[in-house]
């Protein structure tokens, strides 16, 4: 899914350490994207909650991939 798919551009804002991306659209809302899982895109409707979002990959990728 790319930028075209959303309502309004979209301007970063910022990287997660586990590389999560955010990125606002100019309509206000926050789209979360991740490198590991490029087609995945979340919308959320503020920082918070794309923040959430962000938690949300980083706990599943612990459990898909623990530590040794």
């Amino acid at each position: 899914m790319g930028p075209d798919s959303f309502c309004g551009e979209l301007s970063f804002v910022k990287a997660t350490g586990s590389g999560c991306q955010i990125h606002r659209e100019t309509t206000g809302r926050y789209v979360v994207s991740h490198p590991q899982q490029p087609q995945a895109r979340l919308m959320a409707a503020t920082l918070a909650g794309a923040y959430a979002a962000c938690r949300t990959w980083e706990q599943r990728a612990a459990l898909t991939n623990p530590l040794p």
